[in-house]
Parts: structure tokens; sequence; C-alpha cells
């Protein structure tokens, strides 16, 4: 509370320095303005710091687990869609998605192609490696 006192009184204090120094004019009122912006923005700089969150509230208030949750999901079923669309298999995916303490990322990709596709589970795995997927696991499971 010091500090902000002192911060006040000495952005008022220049205010009051620089309306004496600066010489009459159109330049005065423009630097005359200036001043008083800066005056006013220092006077209720405290009440910007109601309206802000920290990233440690912030933090509390997001529910990582489930948010890994649903990604995992959406990213099963994406990657289910795709097979599907892209090498007209039947399969079911699941990527494991976890929050590293900065950001989203892929745990584990498991890719179980639903009968007997000959050698699209080499080149499933390859899709995933080169899209930079870690610890795959692509089989077949026969129907």
């Amino acid at each position: 509370m010091t500090a902000y006192l002192i911060t006040a009184c000495g952005a008022v204090f220049l205010s009051v320095v620089v309306s004496f120094i600066i010489p009459q004019g159109k330049l005065s009122k423009t630097i005359s303005f200036v001043m008083r912006v800066v005056c006013i923005g220092i006077l209720i700089s405290p009440l910007v710091k109601l309206f802000t969150i920290s990233d440690k509230e912030f933090d509390d208030m997001v529910d990582y687990d489930y948010v890994c949750e649903v990604y995992s999901e959406n990213q099963s079923r994406s990657l289910e869609e795709f097979i599907l669309k892209e090498y007209s298999a039947q399969s079911e995916c699941t990527v494991n998605v976890v929050w590293n303490g900065e950001r989203f990322e892929a745990e584990s990709v498991e890719v179980c192609l639903i009968g007997s596709y000959g050698g699209l589970a080499d080149i499933i795995y390859a899709y995933l490696e080169d899209a930079d997927y870690i610890n795959i696991t692509v089989y077949e499971k026969s129907q």
C-alpha cells in the first residue's frame, strides 16, 4: 500500500513540475493531457488487480483430467473415422491424451484393426509414427 501511495504522489508531483516547465501554447495542452492520463492510470491501477485472475487460480478452476478424457475420446473417434475413410478398414482406436503441466500431448496410441487386412497394420504404424505419435501399438483382431 505504501508503494502505491508513493507512486501516486510521485506521479502527481511530476505532473505539477511538468505543468510549470512546459511552455504555453498548443504543446502545453497536449503534454498536460498526457500527464493527466498517466496520473489517472496510476490512481486506478489497484482496480485492475480486482479483475485479473492468476495462473494458480486458473489452474485450480480447470479439471485437466476431464479435458484429457474428452480430448482422448475425440482423437480416438477421429482416428477411427480416418482409418475407415482412408483405408476402408474397421478399427477400434484408443488415443491417450495427458496434460504434462504445460500442454496436452498424446501419451500412447492403440489401433485394433477388426479383421485381416494384410500389411495395413504396418502402413498405419508408419503413418502414426510420421505424425509424431509415441508408444504406438497396431494389431489385427479377427472377427
